[in-house]
Order: structure tokens, then sequence, then C-alpha cells
């Protein structure tokens, strides 16, 4: 089984969507995913209910992660909190690596 780490920081929908669909379609086929949001995509899911409703539809209960210093910092912590778990996002890479997780980009 592959351990993969998704991080998705495009703030564009496209781009957002094309992380979401391949992460999603990478744990249907048995493989263990890990989805983080950094950077500008944070700001677009938690402002954009298309998006959120795609990744409700893609993981259900099992929420992806986001950095909480970047939410703080753009003042969407509230929202963004009740879509995805917030985390410390140098920590949640780095011991994702020490996992034996391949960071994928989007």
């Amino acid at each position: 089984m592959t351990k993969i780490l998704s991080i998705i920081s495009s703030k564009e929908k496209d781009k957002i969507s094309l992380g979401i669909g391949f992460s999603a379609r990478q744990k249907q086929a048995g493989h263990d995913v890990r989805i983080l949001f950094f950077g500008p995509s944070e700001v677009t899911i938690a402002n954009d209910d298309e998006v959120s409703k795609l990744i409700e539809n893609s993981f259900g209960s099992e929420k992806p992660s986001a950095c909480i210093f970047v939410a703080q910092n753009a003042k969407v912590e509230e929202k963004l909190g009740k879509k995805v778990n917030l985390v410390k996002a140098g920590e949640y890479i780095t011991k994702s690596i020490d996992e034996g997780y391949t960071p994928i980009s989007f």
C-alpha cells in the first residue's frame, strides 16, 4: 500500500478539485492518503460552499487537515475549522514524511 500526502495549496478551484479528486481516487483504490490544505487554498475552502461540498462528498466524516496558522492569519479559522481539522502544518508534514508518506502538491 502506498502512503500519499496530498498538499493542496492553490487558490484556484480547478486545482483544488484536481487534488481532492486525485486523493479520493487513491483512497478508494486502497492507498493510505492524508490531505493537507495549505496557504491560499484555505481561504477558498473557507469561503466556497461548492468546494466544501466536494470535500464532504469525497471524504465523508474523515476530515482532511489544514494549517491553523494560515487560517488564523487569513482570519478564516472559525469557518475553516468547521470543514477540516486545523493542525500545525510543519509538524504534520514532517511527521507524515517520517512515517513514510510521499508528498504530492497541487
